[in-house]
Protein backbone atom coordinates (compact mmCIF):
# COMPACT_ATOMS: atom_id res chain seq x y z
CA UNK A 1 0.00 0.00 0.00
CA UNK A 2 1.53 3.31 -1.00
CA UNK A 3 0.93 6.39 1.15
CA UNK A 4 -1.79 6.76 3.75
CA UNK A 5 -5.27 5.46 3.05
CA UNK A 6 -7.49 8.57 2.82
CA UNK A 7 -10.45 6.61 4.24
CA UNK A 8 -8.70 6.37 7.62
CA UNK A 9 -9.90 8.57 10.47
CA UNK A 10 -8.10 11.94 10.57
CA UNK A 11 -6.61 11.15 14.01
CA UNK A 12 -5.02 7.95 12.67
CA UNK A 13 -3.65 9.75 9.62
CA UNK A 14 -2.26 12.45 11.94
CA UNK A 15 -0.69 9.83 14.22
CA UNK A 16 1.12 8.10 11.33
CA UNK A 17 2.30 11.46 9.96
CA UNK A 18 3.49 12.60 13.42
CA UNK A 19 5.34 9.32 13.99
CA UNK A 20 7.08 9.54 10.62
CA UNK A 21 7.99 13.19 11.21
CA UNK A 22 9.19 12.57 14.79
CA UNK A 23 6.71 15.20 15.98
CA UNK A 24 4.73 14.65 19.18
CA UNK A 25 3.43 18.24 19.36
CA UNK A 26 0.01 17.22 18.03
CA UNK A 27 -0.56 14.46 20.58
CA UNK A 28 -3.20 16.48 22.46
CA UNK A 29 -5.23 16.95 19.27
CA UNK A 30 -4.86 13.28 18.25
CA UNK A 31 -5.42 11.48 21.58
CA UNK A 32 -8.44 11.68 23.91
CA UNK A 33 -7.95 13.05 27.43
CA UNK A 34 -7.82 9.56 28.97
CA UNK A 35 -6.22 7.82 26.00
CA UNK A 36 -4.13 4.72 26.59
CA UNK A 37 -1.19 3.31 24.64
CA UNK A 38 0.13 -0.20 25.15
CA UNK A 39 3.59 -0.82 23.63
CA UNK A 40 6.60 -2.92 24.62
CA UNK A 41 4.75 -4.25 27.68
CA UNK A 42 4.28 -0.70 28.97
CA UNK A 43 1.11 1.33 29.48
CA UNK A 44 0.83 5.10 29.02
CA UNK A 45 -2.22 7.22 29.84
CA UNK A 46 -3.18 10.71 28.64
CA UNK A 47 -1.84 12.93 25.84
CA UNK A 48 1.04 14.37 27.89
CA UNK A 49 2.44 10.97 28.85
CA UNK A 50 1.85 9.69 25.31
CA UNK A 51 3.70 12.73 23.87
CA UNK A 52 6.68 11.93 26.14
CA UNK A 53 6.61 8.33 24.90
CA UNK A 54 6.46 9.53 21.27
CA UNK A 55 9.43 11.86 21.91
CA UNK A 56 11.43 9.11 23.59
CA UNK A 57 10.79 6.47 20.93
CA UNK A 58 11.41 9.05 18.20
CA UNK A 59 14.81 9.96 19.65
CA UNK A 60 15.88 6.39 20.40
CA UNK A 61 14.58 4.56 17.32
CA UNK A 62 13.75 7.15 14.64
CA UNK A 63 10.77 4.99 13.58
CA UNK A 64 9.22 5.16 10.15
CA UNK A 65 5.84 3.50 9.52
CA UNK A 66 4.83 2.05 6.18
CA UNK A 67 1.21 0.91 6.14
CA UNK A 68 0.88 -2.51 4.53
CA UNK A 69 -2.80 -3.13 5.18
CA UNK A 70 -5.91 -1.73 6.84
CA UNK A 71 -8.80 -3.62 8.39
CA UNK A 72 -11.89 -1.76 9.60
CA UNK A 73 -13.69 -3.73 12.32
CA UNK A 74 -16.55 -2.80 14.59
CA UNK A 75 -15.09 -0.39 17.13
CA UNK A 76 -11.50 -0.57 15.92
CA UNK A 77 -9.09 -0.07 13.04
CA UNK A 78 -6.16 -2.44 12.51
CA UNK A 79 -3.09 -1.22 10.64
CA UNK A 80 -0.50 -3.75 9.59
CA UNK A 81 2.79 -1.85 9.31
CA UNK A 82 6.38 -2.33 8.43
CA UNK A 83 8.32 -0.22 10.91
CA UNK A 84 11.94 0.61 10.30
CA UNK A 85 14.39 2.66 12.31
CA UNK A 86 17.45 2.52 14.53
CA UNK A 87 16.67 -0.67 16.46
CA UNK A 88 17.76 -4.32 16.30
CA UNK A 89 15.76 -6.37 13.81
CA UNK A 90 14.67 -3.37 11.73
CA UNK A 91 12.44 -3.51 9.81
CA UNK A 92 9.72 -5.33 11.75
CA UNK A 93 6.08 -6.08 11.04
CA UNK A 94 3.82 -4.60 13.72
CA UNK A 95 0.06 -4.32 14.09
CA UNK A 96 -1.42 -1.10 15.45
CA UNK A 97 -4.95 -1.50 16.78
CA UNK A 98 -6.74 1.83 17.20
CA UNK A 99 -9.98 2.54 19.03
CA UNK A 100 -11.52 5.98 18.60
CA UNK A 101 -13.79 7.94 20.91
CA UNK A 102 -17.07 9.48 19.68
CA UNK A 103 -15.24 12.74 18.82
CA UNK A 104 -12.81 10.85 16.55
CA UNK A 105 -9.77 11.04 18.84
CA UNK A 106 -7.67 7.97 19.60
CA UNK A 107 -8.76 6.52 22.94
CA UNK A 108 -6.64 3.38 22.78
CA UNK A 109 -3.67 2.17 20.76
CA UNK A 110 -2.26 -1.34 21.11
CA UNK A 111 1.01 -2.11 19.33
CA UNK A 112 1.82 -5.80 18.88
CA UNK A 113 3.80 -8.17 16.70
CA UNK A 114 2.51 -8.20 13.13
CA UNK A 115 -0.03 -10.74 11.93
CA UNK A 116 -0.44 -12.32 8.57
Amino acid sequence: MSGIDPSLAPAIIAYVAATNAGDSSRAASIFAARAQVFDEREHRVGPEEIARWMDDTGRRYRPRLEILGVQQRTGKVLLDNLISGDFPGSPQALRYTFRLDPQGKIERLDISAGHS
